[in-house]
């Protein structure tokens, strides 16, 4: 029994959670955008540790990533569970395609194997949610309904197998009065229909509304007396921010909680930035006459359960915060290592090393560059890769990397001069304003290349095995959501190849640190 834990139970750029159990595991979608493997998957037996799956899309024959913009790419996601098959339901914004994906657990039960060929579902809208009852399956979805812009929640009947509409859209709701309604999940309790929404646009306003009806097909009504059902757009002080998109499920034990997304911005004098991007946060929930409370309506990063027993008892294990570290020990990679777009040609991992050969793609090109990065998760962390002596810079260039988008990142690199030592450089972008400047030369590469994330800037540092430094340091404000102006996405960190440099690592580490003051 657990009574206390903490949110996010997910860290770094986790978004537009979606939640289903099989049994006694509970399986989780998470957004992903432009990167690669599309959609995130994660299992779990207790909700407060989660193992990390492959990536659900890994090839263009279920979302073509190839082409997409930053921000673009795989939006909200939802997974259910019907008649012994998995299927998630999505929409590829660089396609701007609405499809299903089927999948089934493994024979061994460990993994979800899915089928490389999708459902395509002809809605002209985004955030799809599946609802199935009685053999028929009802797709939810958010989109524009006139030509000046107003926003509805609509659902269509489809045809599970061919995804073709039998029941042409209606409009559900126009929600209760924020824009951008949007994120809809249907379940059924009592007799009543509930659909969740997120409203108020996935900022500060962010919120969860939820509504209902005694039939599929609407009606629905909210109640201003719950609505919104969860939100902090009114708490500025609270540590958690841009409360949304919720889906309510059902533990072994049958009580009742809320996966959300949320951020934890960092406060850098008078301005709150968000460098880790939207995260996944857990919450209980009690049904009192006929509607939910979650959390005693406040969204809060420590969870007291002691008014929650039997949610407690549900939960058998600990919250554990782990570090992250890959030593390459098998030929997979781990699924915490993102690309962008597609997978990356030839990277490879054999004799316990990572070895990223590089291309002529940029970090600012709208295409696969040679570069793989798992999410910052922290304000305060470090992360670090082991250089092998197998790398070669040859006539290209190496090194570490942070970028939010193809327009704002950070580098540092290594490339060889005419005299056979090693330059080491800084390659920044922000927006149209671009650096290439040399911080030094160094005789042999470094023994370690490393990223400090703090709350008000990240350090970039080679480090050689005399323990000697080169470094340089960028405001985190750079390479935040804020520079940007979306917070789909979080920084993701890694390493970079450039031509025909190949980078070799035998490790890399991503740690949480203690709180910089």
């Amino acid at each position: 029994m657990v009574l206390k834990y903490q949110n996010p139970i997910l860290r770094g750029m986790y978004p537009d959670p979606s939640i289903t159990r099989v049994g006694s595991t509970y399986y989780m979608v998470n957004s992903t955008f432009e990167y690669y493997p599309g959609i995130a998957l994660s299992k779990s037996n207790d909700l407060l540790n989660w193992t990390k799956l492959p990536g659900i899309v890994s090839s263009p024959n279920q979302a073509d990533l190839r082409q997409s913009k930053s921000n673009e790419g795989i939006f909200a996601v939802c997974l259910r569970y019907y008649e012994h098959h998995f299927y998630v339901i999505t929409t590829n914004f660089a396609e701007f395609k609405t499809f299903l994906i089927r999948g089934r657990l493994s024979d061994d039960g460990e993994n979800v194997e899915w089928e490389t060929q999708r459902t395509e579902i002809d809605v002209p809208g985004i955030d799809p949610d599946i609802y199935f009852e009685d053999q028929h399956a009802y797709v939810q979805f958010t989109g524009y309904v006139d030509k000046q812009g107003t926003k509805a929640i609509r659902q269509v009947e489809i045809d599970l197998t061919t995804g073709k509409i039998i029941h042409e859209p209606v409009i559900l709701t126009y929600g209760t009065g924020g824009r951008d309604v949007e994120g809809p999940h249907i379940l059924k309790k009592s007799g009543w229909y509930y659909l969740l929404a997120a409203e108020g646009g996935t900022g500060e306003g962010h919120m969860i509304t939820i509504f209902r009806s005694k039939s599929i097909w609407g009606p629905y009504a909210d109640d201003s007396a719950i609505n919104p059902l969860f939100t902090n757009r009114d708490r500025a002080s609270e540590p958690l921010q841009n409360i949304g998109h919720g889906d309510l499920f059902q533990d072994v034990n049958h009580n009742w909680w809320l996966v959300c997304l949320g951020t934890r911005p960092a406060q850098v004098g008078f301005t709150a930035i968000t460098n880790i991007g939207r995260e996944t946060l857990l919450y209980p929930v009690t049904w009192e006459k006929d509607w939910p409370t979650v959390n005693n309506r406040i969204p809060t990063v420590n969870v007291d359960l002691s008014q929650f027993p039997k949610h407690a008892a549900s939960l058998p294990h600990a919250q554990q915060q782990n570090r992250f570290v890959d030593q390459f020990t098998t030929s997979d990679l781990n699924p915490e290592w993102l690309s962008l777009r597609d997978q990356v040609p030839g990277l490879s991992i054999y004799d316990g090393q990572l070895h990223l050969p590089g291309n002529e793609h940029q970090l600012s090109d709208l295409s696969t560059p040679a570069f793989i990065g798992v999410r910052q998760t922290e304000h305060d962390e470090r992360f670090t890769v082991t250089l092998s002596p197998d790398s070669h810079v040859n006539q290209g260039s190496f090194g570490i990397a942070t970028i939010i988008d193809a327009d704002h990142f950070a580098a540092l690199l290594i490339r060889q001069s005419s005299e056979g030592s090693y330059i080491v450089y800084r390659c920044q972008q922000v927006g149209d304003l671009k650096v290439n400047r040399e911080l030094g030369t160094l005789p042999e590469y470094p023994a370690a290349l490393s990223i400090l994330n703090r709350s008000d800037k990240k350090t970039f540092v080679a480090t050689m095995s005399d323990e000697k430094q080169v470094s340089f340091s960028t405001d985190s404000l750079l390479l935040s959501n804020q520079a940007i102006a979306a917070l789909n996405t979080g920084d993701i960190q890694g390493i970079f190849a450039y031509k025909n440099a190949q980078f070799v690592i035998s490790q890399a580490v991503r740690e949480a640190l203690p709180k910089h003051e």
